[in-house]
């Protein structure tokens, strides 16, 4: 299976407090499984960022994403959400941290990414969350830079466009 990019959206805030990064993807294949696309390396560290300045310093193929070890991450160590159980983990991810002025930074960044998708239709995808707050710290790099780091595919049944969704603050 294959995997194209179509389409990369990077937005640091103002004040570097925290990030996001949507990328759109566009698959060989309808409707890929998990499995298929972390095979198919679904979380390029090319991709994780500006591409426009990003792939200029960036050489080969690293086997991190973020903060992610990306050989030791596993379908597993996703949970499988809908839309609504996608907003409901944020919600509950925002509570149970200790927060400081980058709270309200990530959850700008959050409407942002889900505005940027205003064309998919989003009730219909399922959602497939990792976190690096709460993943064994073996699949981690060391040392682990981000303050923060959530990462989400969402897939659609009769589509072939995948999405990536990835939040945090370095």
């Amino acid at each position: 299976m294959t995997l194209e990019l179509k389409q990369n959206i990077w937005n640091l805030d103002k004040s570097r407090l925290g990030f996001y990064c949507v990328n759109i993807i566009e698959s060989s294949k309808q409707h890929p499984s998990l499995a298929e696309l972390l095979e198919s390396d679904i979380l390029k560290e090319k991709e994780f960022g500006d591409l426009e300045k990003f792939n200029e310093t960036l050489e080969g193929n690293p086997n991190y994403y973020g903060a992610f070890l990306k050989n030791k991450i596993v379908e597993s160590d996703f949970e499988n959400l809908d839309f609504s159980g996608l907003k409901s983990k944020f919600a509950e991810y925002w509570k149970a941290q200790d927060w400081g002025v980058d709270l309200l930074i990530f959850k700008k960044n959050f409407e942002l990414a889900l505005l940027s998708l205003d064309e998919f239709e989003l009730s219909n995808r399922t959602f497939f969350y990792i976190s690096a707050d709460e993943i064994s710290p073996e699949k981690l790099t060391e040392p682990n830079f981000f303050s923060y780091l959530v990462c989400v595919i969402a897939i659609e049944r009769y589509s072939n466009k995948v999405i990536t969704l990835t939040f945090g603050s370095d």
